[in-house]
C-alpha cells in the first residue's frame, strides 16, 4: 500500500490559522473605518458654551476621519491584512486547482460533452497534450501532473477497458489504494530540502520565538495594575510621604516614567521657550523644584503653565496635552498608593489636585472661577454684599435671576454662565453604616458604607454629562472619590465612584474596631473635577461587644446537613462495602471449589 501526500491538507491548515487572524481583523477594521466616516456625535464633541468652540474643534480634528485613517498602527494593521488576504485568495485558488487535478472526469479534464464523437475527443486530446507538454513546461510540476491526467482521460475514453474501470472505480486503472494527506506542504517531503528546512526550523524555534517573548515579556514587566510603571509607583513611593501638598504634586506627576519618556527636550528654539518660561514660574508662580532633571523640571513647568494660563508654543502644547491625557490614571496611582500607606491629608491633597489640573485654576483661586467669564472682578462682587455666596455650592443654590456677577455680561456669556450651572452635578446625599443580616455592629465585624446620592440637576433616567472644562483636552466624565477617616484623621479606606446614573448607590466595606464603644467618622465625598463641591458629614458607630450578639439559632435543614456523611466518608464506606463483598464472595466460592474437587 503506497501512500500519496499532497498539499490539499496543508493549504486547508493554513486557510484556517489565517482566517483566525482575517475574520476578526476585518471586521474590526471595517468597523473602524465605519466610526471614522461616520462617526456620530462623540464625547466631548457636544458645544454646550462658547469656551469649549475650540476644545470641540480640536477633538473633532484628532478624531477626523483623516486622523484615524492616516495612524501608523492603522496603516500598519491594513498593510498585514492585505498581506493576510492576498496569501488567503492564493491558498483558495491553489487548492481549487489541486481539487481539479484530484477529480477525475475526463470529460471534463478534456473539456468535451459526454455525447463526443471520437474525432473531437482526439482533437481536443492532441491540443491540451501539446498545451501540458513537460518540454514546454520544464520544471511545472502542476503542468506534468495535468499532461498525465488528460492522457488517462484520453485512455479512459477509448479504451473500453478503461472505461470501464472509470466508471466502477472512478480511475482508468482500476481500484487505488489508500491515499493520505497531511498538513504540510509537499516540498518538505523532498529530502534535498531537509537540511535548509532544518535550518529555518531551528532558527525560528530558538531564535525568533525567544526573541519575540523576551521582548514582550521585557516590556510588559515594566507596568503594573491600571497599565502604570512599576519605575512611577517606585517613584511616587520616593517622593510622596504623609505630608505632602498639593503644591508639591505637579512635580511629582511630571517625574512619572510615562511623562518622562513622553516628553522631549526638543531643539535649541524648543530649550529656548522653555527657559523663558520656567524663569517667569520661578518668580512665585511655581514650588521650589526638588529635581533639576530636563524631563522632570519641563513637566513641572508646563503643568504650571496650564494651570496659570499661561500661553505656550504648539510644540509645547503638544507635550503638555500627553502629560494631561496620562494624569487620571496617574492620579489614580497616586490616590492608591496614599491609601495604603493611610494617608489622609496626601489623599485630599491629591483628588483637590486632580480638581486644579480639570479646571485648569491653582490653590488661590475661587471656585467661582470655573464658571464661563467668572474672573476675579465678578468674584468679589459675588461674594460681598446682600446675597453674597461663599462657595460654589452655594452659588448653584441660588435662582438663575438671582445670580450675581453677570451684570456686565452679554446675553450669550450670561446665557454661558446658566448653561454650565445647570450642568455642575447638584447631589442630594445620604450615608448609613450597617452589618448585612444583623440589626447590631459588633467587633470585627464586617461594616458596609452605604453612599447614596441623586444628582438632582438631572432628569429620570438622565445620565450625568461630560465634565465642563475647557482647558483641559480630553473629555472626562464625572468621577468621585469616598473617603473615610477617623476622629484622629487617619485614612480608613478610598473608594472610586464611576458611576454616570442620576441616582447612586455605592457600597464600601471595612471592618468595624476591635473595641466596643461609640466610633464617629468622616465621610468626605470629593468630586475628582469640580472645585467647591465636596461634601464632608460624619456618621456615628455604636460597636457592641462580640460576647452581646444574640445566640445563633441554625436552621433544622442546615444541621441535618451536618448528620449527612461527607464525600471523603462516603467514599471510604463504599470502599470497605466493596472490599467485604469481595471477601464473602471468596468464602462462597472457596467451599463449592473444594466440593467439586471431591467429586
Amino acid at each position: 500500500m503506497g501512500l500519496d501526500y499532497d498539499n490539499s491538507a496543508f493549504y486547508y491548515f493554513s486557510m484556517t490559522m489565517l482566517g483566525i487572524y482575517v475574520i476578526p481583523s476585518t471586521w474590526w477594521a471595517l468597523g473602524y473605518i465605519y466610526r471614522a466616516l461616520v462617526p456620530g456625535q462623540r464625547l466631548g464633541e457636544e458645544v454646550r458654551t462658547s469656551l469649549e468652540k475650540d476644545k470641540a474643534k480640536q477633538l473633532r480634528e484628532r478624531r477626523s476621519a483623516r486622523k484615524l485613517l492616516t495612524k501608523t498602527s492603522f496603516l500598519l494593521h491594513i498593510a498585514l491584512l492585505t498581506v493576510a488576504w492576498a496569501i488567503l485568495l492564493m491558498l483558495i485558488r491553489a487548492l481549487t486547482f489541486d481539487a481539479e487535478l484530484a477529480s477525475f472526469d475526463p470529460f471534463k479534464i478534456l473539456g468535451v460533452d459526454p455525447n463526443a464523437e471520437d474525432k473531437e475527443i482526439r482533437k481536443a486530446y492532441r491540443k491540451l497534450s501539446l498545451e501540458y507538454h513537460p518540454d514546454k513546461n520544464q520544471g511545472n510540476k502542476l503542468a506534468e501532473e495535468m499532461f498525465m491526467k488528460v492522457a488517462k482521460a484520453y485512455e479512459a475514453l477509448t479504451d473500453e477497458e478503461a472505461k470501464k474501470n472509470w466508471l466502477e472505480y472512478g480511475n482508468p486503472d482500476g481500484k487505488q489504494s489508500l491515499e493520505v494527506s497531511i498538513g504540510l506542504p509537499t516540498f518538505l517531503l523532498d529530502e534535498s530540502n531537509h537540511y535548509a528546512i532544518l535550518c529555518i526550523y531551528l532558527g525560528i524555534l530558538v531564535v525568533i520565538i525567544p526573541a519575540i517573548v523576551a521582548a514582550w515579556y521585557q516590556h510588559s514587566r515594566k507596568f503594573g495594575e491600571n497599565n502604570v510603571m512599576y519605575e512611577t509607583y517606585s517613584f511616587f513611593l520616593h517622593v510622596l510621604s504623609e505630608h505632602s501638598t498639593a503644591k508639591m504634586l505637579p512635580e511629582v506627576l511630571a517625574g512619572a516614567a510615562e511623562n518622562r519618556s513622553a516628553v522631549s527636550i526638543g531643539d535649541g528654539t524648543k530649550q529656548a521657550e522653555l527657559v523663558r518660561l520656567i524663569a517667569k514660574l520661578r518668580q512665585g508662580l511655581m514650588h521650589k523644584p526638588r529635581f533639576e532633571h530636563p524631563a522632570v523640571l519641563k513637566g513641572n513647568a508646563l503643568l504650571h503653565a496650564h494651570i496659570h494660563h499661561l500661553e505656550l508654543s504648539p510644540t509645547l502644547q503638544s507635550d503638555l496635552r500627553s502629560i494631561l491625557v496620562n494624569a487620571p490614571v496617574l492620579i489614580d496611582a497616586m490616590m492608591e498608593l496614599a491609601q495604603s500607606q493611610r494617608w489622609m491629608q496626601t489623599s485630599v491633597n491629591v483628588v483637590d489636585f486632580s480638581q486644579y489640573l480639570t479646571q485648569a485654576l491653582w490653590i488661590k483661586d475661587h471656585s467661582l472661577m470655573q464658571l464661563p467669564h467668572i474672573g476675579e472682578k465678578e468674584v468679589q462682587h459675588c461674594v460681598k454684599g446682600k446675597g453674597a455666596v461663599k462657595t460654589l455650592r452655594e452659588y448653584l443654590d441660588v435662582a438663575d435671576e438671582e445670580k450675581k456677577g453677570l451684570a456686565a455680561m452679554s446675553d450669550m456669556q450670561c446665557a454661558d454662565v446658566i448653561r454650565v450651572c445647570n450642568l455642575m452635578p447638584a447631589l442630594r446625599c445620604k450615608f448609613k453604616l450597617y452589618v448585612e443580616d444583623e440589626a447590631e455592629i459588633a467587633e470585627r465585624d464586617l461594616v458596609t458604607l452605604l453612599v447614596a446620592f441623586d444628582r438632582t440637576n438631572l432628569a429620570d433616567g438622565e445620565m450625568a454629562p461630560p465634565v465642563h472644562a475647557p482647558k483641559f483636552p480630553a473629555a472626562r466624565l464625572e468621577t468621585w472619590w469616598v473617603l473615610v477617616s477617623d476622629r484622629a484623621g487617619n485614612l480608613i479606606l478610598a473608594d472610586k465612584i464611576v458611576t454616570q446614573t442620576k441616582i447612586v448607590d455605592h457600597h464600601v466595606k471595612f471592618l468595624a474596631p476591635p473595641q466596643a464603644g461609640t466610633y464617629v467618622f468622616n465621610v468626605d465625598l470629593k468630586s475628582s473635577d469640580y472645585l467647591g463641591l465636596d461634601i464632608r458629614e460624619q456618621v456615628k458607630m455604636n460597636v457592641i461587644p462580640a460576647a452581646q450578639l444574640p445566640e445563633y439559632a441554625a436552621h433544622p435543614d442546615d444541621l441535618n446537613l451536618d448528620d449527612e456523611p461527607t464525600l471523603f466518608e462516603q467514599i471510604r464506606t463504599l470502599r470497605q462495602t466493596t472490599t467485604m463483598m469481595m471477601n464473602i464472595m471468596l468464602m462462597i466460592r472457596i467451599p463449592q471449589t473444594y466440593e467439586m474437587k471431591l467429586l
